[in-house]
């Protein structure tokens, strides 16, 4: 039974898939690497760093609100 690409079918492929495990590397690598000032201070790493925290405020926010949508 295919229901077609919908939101919700590509969100619970998109959670099914890699995304979370490779977000959780790049924030440890950023982690890691954010011990060292020298390389704190680089933009690329405030860059990448604002990147993953953003990512994972509005994955927290889409699966907030088709959590709280009313079955169908």
């Amino acid at each position: 039974m295919y229901d077609g690409l919908t939101l919700p079918n590509y969100l619970a492929s998109v959670a099914d898939s890699n995304l979370f495990g490779s977000l959780a590397f790049v924030c440890l690598i950023l982690i890691l690497t954010g011990l060292h000032r020298r390389w704190r201070d680089q933009l690329w790493h405030r860059l990448l760093t604002f990147i993953c925290l953003t990512t994972v405020v509005v994955m927290e926010l889409v699966g907030s609100y088709y959590a709280n949508l009313p079955p169908a």
